[in-house]
């Protein structure tokens, strides 16, 4: 994992369940993403920029689910968040099959915690956007809520 950062996020355990038990689909890591053993996929930071209180954070890898001989496959792949403590609140991008960012979460607004060296975010929720529910076949609708994700980033001291 990136010595400087990571996103960890289970995506959404409904989902996940689905694909690998129901489904008997596959949940798959690529690209320098990992699973860990409680279920999260941590995704390596690539980039990080602050702009007065707002933070952009590049991610890389990706995870891929995949069941029902492809009909069903969904993956989120190099992870873009966005997040502000102020009004605007946040985003979450992936990087779609076509190649263009699509934005398929927003967030409420978070400051982070910071000491150490060390810039997080706990348990940020993200909420579907359209493009969101498009993604994953529209099963959950604009405005679900998906598994909280935590952002870390390491300062250079």
């Amino acid at each position: 994992m990136s010595s400087r950062g990571v996103l960890r996020w289970q995506v959404k355990s409904s989902f996940v369940h689905y694909v690998r038990a129901i489904a008997a689909g596959t949940c798959e890591t690529v690209d320098g993403a990992e699973l860990d053993a409680d279920g999260m996929f941590q995704f390596p930071l690539t980039e990080a920029s602050r702009d007065g209180d707002g933070w952009s954070l590049h991610f890389g890898g990706g995870a891929r689910f995949m069941a029902h001989h492809g009909f069903l496959d969904v993956e989120l792949r190099e992870l873009e968040l966005t997040v502000t403590a102020d009004a605007r609140g946040g985003a979450l991008g992936v990087l779609a099959a076509r190649g263009d960012r699509v934005t398929i979460a927003t967030l409420a607004p978070a400051a982070p915690a910071e000491g150490n060296g060390v810039v997080r975010w706990p348990g940020l929720v993200p909420c579907l956007t359209d493009a969101g529910a498009e993604l994953f076949g529209n099963v959950y609708p604009p405005g679900s809520d998906l598994a909280p994700l935590d952002a870390l980033v390491l300062l250079d001291l």
